[in-house]
């Protein structure tokens, strides 16, 4: 199996920032302060996924197992698997929120 450099070659800084502005242009709507603001993750899952479609197994012959799962309405998120080659041997990474807490964007 080759690795990640092999399969990704040389990262392209704007595909990263161009995911990390429409990221921060979802910011309105992963608001988080119920009952008024209930986040929508979907809107950030979907720019995330697109970036990562092209290294899907499924979707663009990547190694990567990409799945969106949803267990509330426009509260998704993403469960992606980089499988190893060895038998047992297993790296487990949790962490990425998605919603944010409320921000005035007249003070940014």
């Amino acid at each position: 199996m080759a690795d990640i450099e092999q399969i990704l070659g040389d990262l392209n800084k704007d595909s990263f920032v161009s995911l990390l502005t429409n990221i921060i242009g979802e910011s309105k709507y992963v608001q988080n302060n119920p009952p008024d603001l209930i986040p929508e993750e979907d809107r950030v899952v979907k720019h995330v996924l697109n970036s990562l479609l092209p290294y899907s197994t499924t979707t663009g012959g990547g190694p990567l197992i990409v799945n969106h799962v949803s267990y509330y309405p426009q509260r998704g998120n993403l469960i992606v698997e980089y499988p190893g080659t060895e038998q047992g041997k297993i790296l487990s990474f949790v962490g990425m929120h998605m919603d944010v807490v409320t921000a005035n964007p007249n003070d940014w």
